[in-house]
């Protein structure tokens, strides 16, 4: 999928065609909230005991779009025009989504038409490592340094919900953290993102396994993943360590044999990291200054 800079330097200029007032900040916002489930994934697999891969099937359903809708309405609720903002947030994640199916993701893909089905859309056309990634995480991030001075300024139309909006707020919230778990049975029914294979190990040998983006240690020649099992590579490819695509087959219960890989630099996660990091400082750095903003007219004579 593309980088948090790249979805900014795509979804902004899309976004001012249709109006050119909005607020960078929803905007911004727009652009990661079908990441928001996998940021919380990987502060859920630091607490021992959780299961890994009920967490994978659950943050997987929460990043589909049918949960992005939810989320997006509960924000709109703290706004005074709603009804605009959510539209503007269920585009960005509809595009976000759309985006990301572009993009060739081995055993996996984004989920438009859940709960009605679990199925994956993909178009897998390019590699997220592809010319296009760069150039739209440098557009991203010029869009953020160059507007910045002038977004800080923007009114965002905050406010407190009233008693109507604060219950479909509630609800939405409710329906978004607990929708999911339900959902987590049939995901592992259908083998989401392998799931049932990983999970019944003694049955594996000789199934076919696709990873995305897994990484593979060159010392001890495996690999480690997202369960936390580490698998031999039964014919391992040269090189350092570095994070692997692999269509492979099980060979044996703990080994598998590799069929195809795909090197994934580090440039997609560092990417990400500052173009997330950026959109909590634009905000932080907004919502200080227009705190301050109402406190000097307040003490103003």
């Amino acid at each position: 999928m593309p980088n948090t800079l790249a979805h900014i330097g795509i979804q902004t200029p899309l976004n001012r065609l249709g109006i050119k007032t909005i607020p960078l900040q929803w905007i911004m916002a727009g652009c990661i909230i079908p990441d928001i489930p996998w940021i919380v994934q990987r502060i859920l697999e630091e607490f021992p005991g959780l299961d890994p891969i009920s967490i994978k099937l659950y943050t997987t359903s929460q990043a589909s779009l049918a949960f992005c809708l939810l989320l997006s309405l509960a924000i709109a609720m703290m706004v005074k025009n709603s009804r605009t903002l959510f539209l503007l947030l269920a585009g960005n994640s509809l595009l976000h989504l759309l985006l990301d199916a572009i993009q060739i993701k081995w055993g996996n893909g984004v989920q438009l038409f859940l709960p009605f089905s679990s199925a994956f859309t993909a178009f897998n056309l390019i590699w997220p490592e592809h010319f296009s990634a760069y150039l739209f995480s440098g557009i991203g991030f010029l869009i953020v340094m160059g507007s910045w001075r002038k977004a800080i300024h923007a009114d965002l139309q905050l406010q407190l919900p009233n008693k109507a909006k604060a219950l479909v707020l509630i609800i939405c919230l409710l329906f978004y953290g607990v929708a999911p778990v339900p959902l987590i049975d049939d995901a592992l029914a259908n083998n989401i993102r392998y799931s049932q294979t990983l999970r019944n190990r003694e049955t594996r040998t000789g199934k076919p396994i696709l990873l995305d983006r897994e990484y593979y240690r060159a010392d001890t020649k495996t690999i480690k993943i997202y369960t936390g099992e580490e698998l031999a590579i039964s014919n391992p490819p040269e090189g350092p360590s570095t994070r692997l695509s692999i269509r492979g087959r099980f060979q044996t219960e703990h080994s598998i044999t590799i069929k195809e890989l795909h090197p994934q630099p580090s440039f997609r996660d560092f990417s990400s990291f500052i173009g997330l990091l950026l959109t909590l400082l634009l905000w932080a750095h907004t919502l200080i200054l227009n705190a301050n903003t109402r406190h000097t007219r307040l003490e103003s004579p």
